[in-house]
């Protein structure tokens, strides 16, 4: 005859009140684990799942304590200790299970067998800790039905878990709704196991080593312990919660600051909905109010016209493979304003094949700014390199050989870009022969870690044959310890420089050339007249020596007179010399000499020699010049040659003219510290209607002038940093006029 039993339902209530404090708990320590990586996720497992695993073995004995029986029941302590083993390890799995990112239906299926089998585990082992004096028997079919309603059990709770693991639903009615409903599932399989067993009469006394009884406190203390653990893992909970939402907030907040100073905006994208999610930076790129919701027709509403059948079609290429994608666009805002921006998505798919997109989205507008100005800069570069022809090297010291060249560079040295930067000795190939060891010496491969300095030219020997002229120069770059790391240089096509050089040298030979024999033709023209002024010293002299031989000759000998006649014959043959001097520098053909010349006494000189001239055609030569001149830095031959053609074009302008015939030649201070000469004529004046032409080259009035002598004279004095002009006198004649730079200008 069987034991009849009985239930005290304020215990019983009391279990499912701890079955659903405990399912609470399950609930948020799963989100703690969930939240948690490392060894934190460990000891969140471990600490969870025995907090949890007490508060299942608390509502266990608490259900059996129900139970009551009309015999005493001890029960064996170390095979309790065993069943709460049963139900943490059961825990652990719990935990386990829906703590994963994903929960297959295999795994869930799995956790759930685990996870009832450590259950039914906990149970039966706890019934197995009863000593009473009496027999047990368990019903098969109940005992399977509750390991079932184990199984089932467990599966619905791993779901439930799972479904609100998330931390950030906080302490909410779901939760609750969902711990409400394991906490009464998780005694149905209890009280189907406990209506399993039966007990009937034994006369054999219950052992009752390590065998304790429990009693009204001692199951006081059971709840107490039990709400005491659930409520220090929920505080623990809370806590590590509040810290990592903290610290979650201070995260968004410097994620937030970071992306607007980085103006780089985050989004999220689920195209079987539609759904978008824009944080705040990816609003302020667009320039939405924040309560706007995003779709991708308001994205369309603000792309470029011309970008925008792009951006459609990779949205929708997108949203049909499922795979990565980066493309640049630009926006245009409602002030017109252009914005460039890049995109970079991330695809993510879970197991039911949806397709969601996480990404960024980066205003690089300043950059693409920075790279227009920075391609029109090179732009410039590369062309002030075309138009000046220099090129740009550098060459690493470390290296031993140039590690960039410009394409300007390329193209001095006649190299092919696309070979790279030519070796050391593939560039010195192209120097002349003749300029490859200079080159060698005085550049800074033989020493370049001395970092000199270098200023070369040298000419290049170029595949087609053709020559060019180099200038190169170079200087060091030094590290913050002092030494060198690089050479940076430019290397300047000088050919047309060089070859304007010569062409001037050229041109200034042929103009001496021309000058000298203007000179001479001059001279020539002159010789009369020079032959009189020449005669004129000689005969006085002969004069002189006469009345010498006479004064001595006579029977007392007049010394007196003597001397006299020959001081006279002395200054005489002085003047002579002097007058075939001057005749001889003029004829001289030299390399011209700069000194500090008197233009007064130059002037006097040709007045000397031009004087036989001037009186052969009845013309008075008139000066005023203006006392202490200042010196100029010239050539006193070349200033002598403009005189005499202005003094000569004045006596030819009056060798035909009626009326006074008289040459005036004036010297006084200009302006801007310089000095004025005229030579006017009272002749027949400047041609007209050629005026503007007398000083160009060939241009002549007279019937046999070579038309030289104005185009010579206007070339001397601007050499000498001066100007020639010309102006019509009235009511006839001509004013040739030049200035020329002092030595007293500042």
């Amino acid at each position: 005859m069987n034991v009849i039993g009985s239930y005290n339902y304020a215990l019983v209530a009391l279990s499912v009140l701890i079955a659903m404090f405990a399912s609470y708990a399950a609930l948020d320590l799963a989100g703690r684990v969930t939240a948690a990586a490392g060894s934190t996720r460990a000891v969140w497992l471990l600490g969870g799942a025995g907090a949890m695993g007490t508060g299942i073995w608390s509502m266990h004995y608490i259900g059996m304590l129900a139970f009551v029986l009309p015999i005493p029941v001890a029960y064996h302590w170390p095979t309790v200790v065993l069943s709460l083993f049963a139900a943490i390890l059961a825990s652990v799995i719990a935990l386990h299970v829906v703590s994963r990112q994903r929960m297959h239906a295999s795994r869930a299926v799995a956790g759930s067998v685990l996870m009832g089998a450590g259950i039914a585990s906990m149970h039966y082992i706890g019934m197995a800790a009863m000593r009473l004096p009496a027999a047990t028997h368990f019903n098969s079919f109940l005992v399977v039905l509750s390991v079932v309603l184990a199984v089932l059990i467990s599966l619905g709770a791993l779901s439930i878990a799972f479904q609100f693991r998330n931390e950030k639903t906080g302490i909410g009615w779901e939760k609750l709704a969902g711990a409400a409903v394991m906490g009464a599932a998780i005694p149905v399989m209890h009280y189907t196991g406990m209506a399993a067993a039966s007990f009937t009469p034994s006369s054999m006394p219950a052992d009752l080593s390590h065998a304790v009884s429990i009693s009204t406190l001692g199951t006081a203390g059971i709840v107490g312990v039990t709400f005491i653990v659930l409520g220090l893992a929920l505080l623990t909970s809370w806590v590590d919660r509040r810290f990592a939402e903290r610290n979650l907030q201070r995260s968004e907040a410097y994620l937030a600051e970071a992306q607007r100073l980085s103006h780089t905006g985050s989004f999220g994208w689920r195209p079987s909905t539609g759904e978008i999610t824009w944080s705040d930076e990816t609003f302020r790129i667009f320039q939405y109010d924040r309560t706007t919701t995003p779709t991708v027709e308001l994205i369309l509403q603000r792309v470029h016209p011309d970008d925008a059948p792009l951006v459609r079609e990779t949205i929708v290429r997108a949203s049909q493979d499922g795979r990565d994608f980066e493309h640049e666009y630009r926006l245009v805002m409602p002030d017109g304003a252009v914005k460039h921006v890049d995109v970079v998505a991330h695809a993510l798919s879970d197991r039911s094949a949806s397709i969601g997109f996480v990404g960024a989205v980066m205003d690089v507008s300043d950059r693409r700014r920075a790279e227009e100005e920075l391609r029109r800069s090179e732009g410039y570069l590369a062309e002030a390199q075309r138009l000046t022809r220099t090129g740009i090297w550098a060459w690493s010291v470390a290296a031993g050989r140039s590690v960039y060249w410009s394409e300007e560079n390329y193209r001095l040295f006649a190299f092919d870009p696309e070979g790279g930067i030519p070796s050391d000795e593939a560039f010195y190939q192209r120097v002349h022969p003749e300029d490859r060891d200079r080159v060698r010496r005085e550049v800074f491969l033989e020493k370049p870690e001395e970092g000199s300095h270098f200023d070369v030219e040298f000419r290049l020997a170029l595949p087609d044959g053709a020559i060019k002229y180099v200038r190169s120069t170079g200087h060091a770059v030094r590290n913050a310890s002092g030494d060198v790391v690089e050479y940076i240089g430019t290397s300047i096509d000088v050919t047309e420089r060089k070859r304007a050089e010569e062409e001037r040298e050229r041109l200034r030979q042929a103009q001496e050339d021309l000058a000298h024999v203007n000179r001479v033709t001059t001279m020539g023209e002159l010789t009369a007249s020079l032959a009189h002024e020449v005669n004129q010293p000689i005969a006085a002299a002969l004069t002189d020596a006469a009345a010498c031989l006479r004064w001595l000759t006579r029977d007392n000998p007049d010394v007196e007179e003597a001397r006299m006649s020959a001081s006279r014959i002395v200054k005489d043959a002085t003047r002579a010399a002097d007058i075939i001097s001057r005749i001889r520098l003029l004829f001289q053909k030299s390399t011209p000499e700069r000194e500090l010349v008197d233009v007064n006494e130059v002037i006097r000189e040709m007045i000397v020699l031009l004087r036989g001239e001037a009186t052969r055609y009845s013309i008075s030569i008139r000066t005023e010049l203006a006392a202490d001149l200042p010196q100029v830095m010239g050539d006193r031959v070349q200033l002598q040659q403009v005189m005499m053609n202005l003094m000569i074009n004045g006596t030819d302008a009056m060798k035909d003219v009626d009326g006074a015939r008289e040459l005036a030649i004036k010297s006084q201070p200009a302006d801007n510290g310089e000095f004025l000469v005229s030579v006017s004529d009272t002749g027949v004046g400047l041609p007209v209607p050629q005026a503007d032409q007398i000083f160009n080259a060939f241009f002549t009035t007279k019937p046999h002038g070579t038309g030289m002598g104005l185009s010579i004279s206007r070339s001397i004095v601007e050499s000498h940093g001066g100007r020639l002009w010309a102006k019509g006198n009235s009511p006839r004649g001509a004013t040739f006029c030049f200035t020329l730079p002092s030595l007293n200008e500042p």
